[in-house]
């Protein structure tokens, strides 16, 4: 029979596409570079066609080397999914989710949820991060978590990952220090930008969204105020201050505040989305998880 490579070699190939460089991908591997390089030769000579370009400016993969990424990738995820598959039968594991959150939705939510679920289903285990939205699709790419909780549409490439729509988020104007607005009325951009009104970092998901609701006023009349890293931060300091906010409806109602807010004459809904790696090992735990999520939700 025909030498086959090695997954040590597959995973190897699979770390330099991640790395884009051969000596970055041999420390990830933990070998020298020149072990590393002999191992790519030898995939190279095995496939039978060459997968990296090489010259004095650097590396990359070449066309052949993008048509067998996906193929090697699969075949390692498939034997990752049949170990953790086997041994969670055999009661040698216990059923693990990372899960993260977008950083600037508040966690309280999916708390409740972890909760509930952790009573329904006491054999898993489940870690909770909060993060933001780059932070986050490099983590899923890296199987470091296995689940995302985010807004979508947005900017990003999500073509290595699946979504599934769970529900819609209604921002609101949180301002229960400023006094000079009507309380039975929808409040207007206009009206939010004669405020200070606490934003979020410039990175963050979050941060788009503003930007973009806020783009029909001029650089002149932007809103102007602080910058807090979380809703949290954001609902105390308009405790405390004459500021607005602009937060999810829904994080109030979990928070326990049903009143200082103002509904939006030019709504803003975002959509909560799960997100996750095609392929994941762990998938069957990862449906049973998001099962319950969305039986919460609903109900």
């Amino acid at each position: 029979m025909k030498e086959l490579p090695t997954l040590q070699e597959l995973q190897s190939f699979i770390a330099y596409n991640k790395m884009g460089n051969f000596t970055l991908a041999a420390q990830s591997m933990n070998i020298t570079q020149s072990a590393f390089s002999a191992q790519m030769k030898k995939l190279e000579r095995l496939v039978g066609v060459k997968l990296i370009a090489r010259s004095t400016r650097g590396s990359c993969l070449t066309q052949e080397g993008e048509r067998f990424l996906p193929e090697a990738e699969h075949i390692i995820e498939s034997l990752e999914r049949a170990v953790h598959t086997i041994r969670l039968s055999s009661k040698l594991e216990r059923p693990v989710l990372n899960v993260g959150i977008l950083r600037s939705m508040g966690d309280i939510r999916l708390n409740s949820f972890v909760a509930h679920f952790s009573g329904d289903n006491p054999d898993f285990s489940i870690s909770v991060f909060d993060m933001e939205e780059e932070e986050m699709l490099l983590d899923l790419r890296e199987n470091r978590i296995d689940i995302g909780f985010v807004y979508l549409p947005n900017n990003k490439d999500m073509s290595m990952y699946e979504s599934v729509a769970l529900r819609d988020d209604n921002i609101v104007y949180y301002a229960p220090l400023i006094t000079n607005l009507p309380a039975d009325q929808k409040v207007t951009i206009r009206q939010i930008v004669e405020s200070p009104l606490v934003a979020y970092p410039p990175k963050y998901f979050m941060s788009r969204a503003m930007r973009s609701y806020f783009s029909e006023v001029s650089q002149h009349d932007k809103p102007h105020g602080s910058r807090l890293s979380n809703p949290y931060a954001m609902v105390d300091y308009c405790k405390k201050n004459k500021a607005g906010a602009m937060v999810s409806k829904r994080f109030l109602a979990e928070l326990g505040i049903t009143e200082g807010y103002y509904e939006l004459q030019k709504p803003l809904n975002l959509q909560v989305c799960f997100v996750y790696r095609k392929g994941n090992s762990k998938w069957e735990t990862m449906k049973i998880f998001m099962e319950h999520v969305t039986r919460q939700t609903l109900g």
